[in-house]
């Protein structure tokens, strides 16, 4: 029983993988637990791994690493008080809900490093990117790196998305450059110019259709890499 712990108060790294623990609990007393790993837990069939409330919230404070790797776990709703998680892995579960992972994310503001391989949810539609905007500072997904420049084209690709549903303008410093996503719902969907860049002179300007005819004049002198559709405007003059 872990009840059988409550003594040992100065434990930092407890290893308890390939048992046969179904609830997690007796763990009030650890308040410097900063590691947990209970992977592999040996289920009986329809049994999945469960936690205490009690437990999760004695370890909110302290709690840097989990490990719930293949425990048919199918809701992780109730760690979300785990606000001090840098490195969470629930490989080869059973989570399948985005936004319900999204939810919790957003509120592990220190996470680093997770890995949800194996999930059913990792099929689902802008899996990845999805995640990168929910988790702050996430650094690794599934093993894959995350750039920063990616998270941030994420951001602000969402920011524009959510003020144009809401019927927002943003207003848009003259004569600069507009980069279209090459695809323009977060969710779904594609731009109807994907990939292009347009340039305007009128704040609050967005592109549309009929510039593909136009002659249009921008500064390319700041860009490294610049590729524009000959289908959108000429480049006399430049």
């Amino acid at each position: 029983s872990l009840d059988n712990l409550q003594n040992l108060k100065r434990l930092s790294n407890l290893y308890l993988g390939g048992n046969r623990i179904t609830l997690v609990e007796g763990l009030e007393e650890l308040h410097e637990l900063t590691e947990l790993h209970l992977e592999d837990q040996r289920l009986a069939s329809g049994e999945k791994l469960l936690f205490d409330p009690r437990t999760l919230l004695s370890l909110a404070e302290s709690l840097c690493v989990l490990n719930i790797n293949n425990n048919n776990v199918d809701d992780i709703r109730n760690l979300s008080v785990l606000k001090e998680l840098r490195h969470f892995s629930a490989a080869d579960n059973k989570l399948h809900s985005i936004g319900e992972l999204e939810a919790v994310c957003s509120l592990w503001p220190e996470l680093l490093l997770m890995d949800l391989n194996g999930n059913p949810v990792c099929k689902k539609l802008k899996y990845r990117d999805r995640l990168t905007v929910s988790c702050k500072k996430l650094e690794t997904l599934d093993g894959k790196e995350i750039k920063e420049v990616t998270r941030q084209f994420l951001i602000n690709w969402k920011a524009a998305k959510d003020a144009k549903r809401k019927g927002i303008v943003t207003q848009i410093p003259s004569g600069s450059l507009i980069a279209l996503p090459l695809d323009n719902d977060f969710n779904k969907g594609h731009c109807p110019l994907p990939g292009h860049i347009c340039c305007h002179n009128t704040p609050g300007w967005e592109p549309h259709l009929s510039l593909r005819t136009q002659k249009l004049k921008f500064p390319v002198s700041r860009f490294n890499h610049l590729s524009i559709s000959p289908a959108i405007c000429s480049l006399e003059d430049i």
